[in-house]
């Protein structure tokens, strides 16, 4: 079953609009290799995507937005296939925020046809992190905002996770000494 954070929804279900305009995407062999990258904390870059792609479609469908172009850019917008937790910059290279971007988007045009509105959405997904790459398009504005969500959540979510579990031993401990 595949779904996003937050969400109970199989994304994976024939029957949703969502998996309509994704289904290629799910199945293509290069967008499953993010499956083998690290992202935030615990997540994989292919999950990242895939949360950041459905909640672009929820928010671009609700502000009447192209719901399609914000799922399948979503769903590639990191689609650079390197684990930027170990990757070591060239000389003169700009760091992994600075660089992701384009290299997603180079990615990607390797291996499907992307529209203007596409390109626009991966390339300046890292907005204002990249203040040059002012995003065009209402659409580049959603993923902007629901990326910087979901990387939040993927990252802050299995720490509280880890802090409650420590606790709720603590308090078994505590119940189980002995009384004096």
């Amino acid at each position: 079953m595949l779904n996003a954070i937050g969400s109970k929804v199989d994304l994976s279900d024939k029957d949703l609009v969502y998996n309509h305009l994704v289904a290629d995407l799910l199945e293509n062999e290069t967008v499953l290799k993010m499956k083998e990258f690290p992202h935030h904390g615990d997540t994989t870059c292919f999950q990242h995507c895939l949360n950041v792609s459905y909640y672009n479609y929820k928010l671009c469908r609700f502000f009447s937005l192209n719901e399609r172009a914000g799922a399948r850019a979503g769903l590639l917008h990191d689609l650079f296939l390197y684990d930027w937790h170990t990757y070591k910059p060239a000389k003169g290279e700009r760091l992994h925020g600075f660089t992701h971007a384009g290299a997603a988007l180079k990615n990607v045009r390797e291996n499907f046809y992307v529209s203007d509105l596409e390109a626009d959405i991966i390339e300046k997904h890292m907005f204002p992190l990249n203040i040059t790459a002012l995003p065009k398009y209402r659409e580049t504005l959603v993923i902007v905002l629901v990326d910087k969500y979901c990387g939040l959540l993927e990252t802050v979510i299995p720490r509280f996770q880890k802090v409650g579990r420590g606790i709720k031993k603590l308090g078994a401990k505590a119940r189980k000494a002995p009384q004096e």
